[in-house]
């Protein structure tokens, strides 16, 4: 288990970079719960800013997935979530599980720590088998099977 937990977050350091459709987190900022619309782990500052930046049906526009140093590759994602400031529900998972907390606090607390075990969780998926051909999918969208 601690092995799977690692693969994941080491991955989700990836999330230093890039953007997000607003259309993947709205939920968190809308509709979380009945009576309850928005994710109570977002940091309510956070939460204002995503609601400025994704006024509801605003599904296209799209957010930094980290704000703070959205040109950098470093683990300023991870102090994000320590934070509440995780944009996507999987990646504040990270944060607010007890089973995947210290890893992220360690990440967070060390760059020396974040790039090493970036490193190697690139150097574990480039050994994953490429599959082609019938067995391949090579997706228009990456979070929808075509």
């Amino acid at each position: 288990m601690r092995e799977l937990c690692a693969n994941v977050i080491d991955r989700a350091g990836a999330h230093s970079v890039g953007l997000a459709h607003c259309s993947k987190f709205a939920n968190r900022l809308y509709s979380f719960q009945p009576g309850q619309p928005t994710d109570p782990t977002l940091n309510p500052k956070y939460a204002r800013f995503l609601e400025s930046k994704c006024p509801n049906g605003g599904a296209d526009n799209l957010v930094l997935l980290d704000q703070s140093s959205p040109a950098q590759f470093d683990n300023q994602y991870y102090r994000n979530l320590q934070d509440g400031g995780g944009l996507l529900g999987s990646d504040e998972l990270l944060y607010t599980d007890n089973r995947t907390r210290a890893m992220v606090d360690s990440l967070a607390n060390s760059t020396d720590a974040f790039y090493k075990a970036f490193a190697d969780a690139i150097v574990r998926l480039g050994r994953v088998g490429v599959k082609s051909g019938r067995r391949g999918n090579i997706r228009k969208q990456c979070d929808v099977f075509n």
